[in-house]
């Protein structure tokens, strides 16, 4: 704990971005293993191809998330890098 009585939430955010990555492993893996045609390639935006099987649903779901998470988290660091409190009042 710092001296001045701030409290850093990087720890609350670190853990709840964990969560949601695991959270979204799981949910490809069921959607992965409930798919009604497993033969079938899924196409991404016609760039992307890939079998939809428990494996590959649940990467889908862990990159797709963890790469929302990062530019999100990104973009709220530049932004408080740019937000300096006043000192005059």
């Amino acid at each position: 704990m710092s001296t001045d009585g701030t409290i850093s939430g990087r720890p609350i955010f670190a853990a709840g971005a964990v969560i949601v990555v695991f959270l979204a492993a799981g949910l490809g893996a069921i959607v992965g293993a409930s798919g009604q045609e497993r033969d079938v390639a899924l196409d991404l935006f016609g760039v992307v191809s890939f079998g939809m099987t428990p494996v590959s649903m649940a990467a889908f779901g862990v990159l797709f998330a963890g790469g929302t998470l990062a530019l999100l988290f990104g973009l709220v660091s530049v932004a408080s890098r740019h937000d300096e409190p006043s000192t005059s009042r």
